[in-house]
């Protein structure tokens, strides 16, 4: 008796990427290739994006939604007050 393995037919879903979600997954990996320090996908079950980073995990229902949190995740503004960087003084002309 010999063991033959097959291979799954073309049509078969492979690792939870369906057809109908591939426009889904296509801009979950755009999204992740501008931020590399992100984990970013999108989950076919719930129907969700999510994006992950050293401090968690974050979940929103539309591309729009993961977008602007990983936008402001990434991009914060620089602190104010006492422990922020000092202000390089202007210089005047002095004639």
């Amino acid at each position: 008796m010999s063991l033959t393995t097959t291979k799954p037919a073309p049509s078969t879903t492979r690792w939870g990427r369906s057809p109908e979600h591939a426009d889904a997954h296509a801009a979950a990996a755009r999204l992740q290739a501008r931020y590399p320090q992100l984990v970013i996908w999108f989950g076919e079950t719930s129907g969700r994006f999510y994006a992950m980073d050293a401090s968690g995990l974050y979940e929103r229902p539309t591309l729009d939604a993961i977008t602007m949190l990983v936008w402001q995740r990434t991009n914060r503004p620089r602190p104010r007050g006492r422990g922020a960087a000092p202000r390089t003084p202007t210089r005047t002309n002095p004639c």
